[in-house]
C-alpha cells in the first residue's frame, strides 16, 4: 500500500472511529446510571473499565490523545474500585460524572489532528535475476580473496578499491549487497555505509564490514552506520556468508504474517492497517476462545496481544503458547495500558518478548515488530539451516518432507524423494584435507540448486548425503532429473589450495512415494535402499526400486 493509500484507509478508519465513539459514550452513560442504581454491583463496575480501557488504547491512534488521557484515568479509577472490592461513593460517582463530561466534549470539538503516518521507505532497489555483491577493498590480495570466495557461493561479483569508486559504482547500478573492507584510501568507511543506507534503495543492501581494526568501539560504530554486520580480520569466512546470505533471503521471503489478538474493533482495524500498509500480512482474532484455531491455521511469525480480553489474559494465552516447542522462538509482542510494575513482571513471566503500553506510538510499534520479526527469522535459520550448505538440516527437511505427503494426499499428485551420496567421501577428506571435503559439499549444493526449481525440498541429511524431494515427476522423469545431476557433478572440477582439477562422483537412490503403503520413514527407507543398491553395483550411478539394472552415468 502506498502512502497516499494508506492516508485514505485512515481517514476512512477514523470516521468509522467517531461514530462508534458515540455509541461508547452512550454505553458510559448507561454503565454509569446501572452503577448510580446498584453502587454494589462489582459487575457493572467492569464493565464500565472496559469501556475506558477501549477508549485508552484507541484514542491516540486517531488524533485524540485526550481521549487516552482521559480512557486511562477511568481505566485506573474503576480497577482501584475492583482491587479493592468498595462501593462507590458519592464523590467517586462525580469523579465518573466528570470524565464522561470531559470525553463527550473531546469528541463534540472533532477537530483532532490528522495523523501523518510516514513510513520513510525509499523506492525500491531493481530486482535482478542474478545476486550482485560490490566488494569496496584497498588491497589488491584481499580484493582478489573475497572475489573468489563470493563466486564460489554463485554470486556475481563488481568490485571498487575506495570510497570514491563505491559511489561511482553504485551510482551506475544498485548491487545486492556490499561488502567494505576498513580503513578505505580515501574516507571513512562507516560514512560510506551511511551515505549507501540514504540512497534511494539503501535500506534493501545487504552491508557487511570487514576490518583491519580491532575494538568495541568500531563494532558500536558498525551497528550505528547501518551494517547489517562486522567481522574483524581474521575472519570466519562461513560464518560471513552466511549472515550475508541470510541478509539477502530476508528480501526475497514471502511478507511476514502477524496475528492480531484485539477485541476493540477500533484498535484492531488500525493495528491491521497500519502494518498492511507496511508490508505485513495480518489476520486478527477478535475472540481469544478462537485463538488455538487462528495459531494452527495461520502459522504466523509474531502474535500481538492484547492483555484485557473477554474470557481470558493475554498473559493465558502467552504461556499456552509457549508450552508448545513449536512455537518456542514465536515473538509475542504484548499491547497494553496496563504500564504498572506488577503488569511488566507478570508479562516476563508469561514469555512475551516485548510490553507496550498503549496508546502505542505507530512508529514505536513498526520498529518493534520489525525488530522481533529479524531477530526470530535469523534464530529459525540457525536451527532450521545447515551451516555448511545453508540447506535444510536433517530435521527440517524431515518435518518439510511431512508436510509434503500432507499435501500429497490431499491433491493426489507425483511425489518423489531422490538421495545423493558422494563416493569415497572420506578418500576425498584423506586426500584434500576436510576442508576440501567441504568445498566439495559446497560446489554440489550449489549444483543442486541452480538444477531444482524454487519449489522443490532441498536438505543435508547426512555427512555426505543430500535428499530432493520433488512435486509433479513421474518415474522415468525423477530418474533423468537424477542422472543428469550425477552427470553434471561428474564433469566439476574441483580446486583447493594444494590441488587443482580433481574430479568426483555420486550415488543417486531415487524412490516415489505411494500413499497407499508408505509413511515417511519406509519412503526415505526405499530411497535409502536405492542408494546402498547404486553403491553395492559399483557407484556413479542411479537406482531406484524398480530398476533391475544400473545406468552408468559417462
Amino acid at each position: 500500500m502506498t502512502t497516499q493509500g494508506w492516508q485514505e484507509t485512515y481517514g476512512e478508519l477514523k470516521e468509522q472511529y467517531v461514530k462508534r465513539s458515540a455509541e461508547r459514550v452512550s454505553k458510559i452513560v448507561e454503565m454509569l446510571g446501572l452503577l448510580i442504581e446498584r453502587p454494589t454491583d462489582m459487575d457493572v463496575v467492569s464493565q464500565l473499565g472496559r469501556q475506558f480501557h477501549w477508549l485508552a488504547g484507541s484514542g491516540s491512534m486517531y488524533g485524540f490523545s485526550q481521549v487516552s488521557v482521559l480512557g486511562t484515568e477511568g481505566e485506573n479509577f474503576c480497577e482501584g474500585i475492583l482491587r479493592l472490592r468498595r462501593t462507590p461513593t458519592n464523590e467517586d460517582l462525580t469523579k465518573l460524572k466528570h470524565l464522561l463530561n470531559s470525553l463527550s466534549a473531546e469528541f463534540s470539538k472533532n477537530q483532532a489532528k490528522s495523523v501523518t503516518t510516514n513510513l520513510g521507505r525509499p523506492a525500491p532497489a531493481a530486482k535482478s535475476d542474478k545476486t550482485e555483491i560490490l566488494i569496496v577493498d584497498e588491497d589488491q590480495n584481499d580484493l582478489l580473496m573475497l572475489t573468489r570466495l563470493v563466486e564460489e557461493h554463485d554470486m556475481q561479483v563488481r568490485s571498487a578499491r575506495s570510497a570514491a569508486g563505491a559511489a561511482a559504482e553504485i551510482t551506475r547500478s544498485v548491487p545486492s549487497g556490499v561488502i567494505i573492507e576498513i580503513p578505505l584510501p580515501d574516507g571513512d568507511g562507516y560514512e560510506l555505509v551511511e551515505r549507501l543506507r540514504n540512497m534511494p534503495g539503501g535500506d534493501d543492501l545487504a552491508i557487511i564490514i570487514v576490518s583491519k581494526q580491532t575494538g568495541f568501539l568500531d563494532k558500536v560504530r558498525s551497528i550505528h552506520c547501518g551494517a547489517d554486520a562486522h567481522f574483524e580480520k581474521p575472519f570466519d569466512t562461513k560464518s560471513m556468508f552466511r549472515r550475508l546470505k541470510h541478509v539477502l533471503d530476508k528480501k526475497r521471503l514471502e511478507p511476514p504474517k502477524i496475528l492480531s489478538v484485539e477485541d476493540d474493533p477500533d484498535q484492531a482495524a488500525f493495528i491491521r492497517a497500519f502494518l498492511e500498509s507496511a508490508g505485513y500480512q495480518v489476520r486478527t482474532c477478535t475472540d481469544p476462545k478462537q485463538f488455538d484455531a487462528f495459531l494452527s491455521a495461520f502459522q504466523p511469525d509474531l502474535v500481538l496481544l492484547d492483555v484485557m480480553l473477554p474470557g481470558m489474559t493475554g498473559y493465558e494465552l502467552a504461556k499456552y503458547v509457549r508450552q508448545n516447542e513449536r512455537f518456542a522462538a514465536l515473538p509475542i509482542i504484548f499491547l497494553t495500558t496496563q504500564g504498572q510494575l506488577e503488569a511488566r513482571i507478570e508479562a516476563a513471566k508469561s514469555g512475551v518478548d516485548e510490553h507496550l503500553v498503549k496508546p502505542v506510538a505507530p512508529a514505536l510499534l513498526l520498529s518493534c515488530v520489525s525488530s522481533k520479526l529479524e531477530r526470530a527469522r535469523f534464530l529459525k535459520t540457525l536451527m532450521h539451516k545447515d551451516g555448511l550448505t545453508n540447506l535444510l538440516n536433517h530435521s527440517a527437511f524431515m518435518e518439510q518432507a511431512q508436510a509434503a505427503i500432507a499435501h500429497e494426499k490431499r491433491h493426489n499428485s507425483h511425489l518423489t524423494m531422490i538421495i545423493l551420496d558422494i563416493d569415497y567421501f572420506r578418500s576425498i577428506n584423506e586426500r584434500h584435507g576436510y576442508p576440501g571435503g567441504d568445498k566439495v559439499l559446497v560446489t554440489l549444493s550449489l549444483l543442486v540448486r541452480r538444477r531444482l526449481r524454487q519449489s522443490d525440498i532441498i536438505g543435508r541429511i547426512g555427512g555426505d548425503e543430500l535428499a530432493v524431494i520433488a512435486e509433479g515427476l513421474d518415474d522415468q522423469e525423477s530418474y533423468n532429473l537424477a542422472s543428469r545431476l550425477l552427470n553434471d557433478f561428474a564433469a566439476t572440477s574441483h580446486v583447493t589450495v594444494s590441488h587443482v582439477g580433481f574430479y568426483g562422483t555420486l550415488s543417486a537412490g531415487v524412490a516415489m512415494f505411494d500413499p497407499k503403503t508408505m509413511d515417511l520413514q519406509s519412503w526415505v527407507k526405499a530411497a535409502y535402499d536405492a542408494v546402498a543398491a547404486a553403491k553395492h553395483a559399483g557407484r556413479n550411478c542411479v537406482m531406484t526400486p524398480k530398476v533391475d539394472q544400473l545406468s552408468k552415468s559417462r
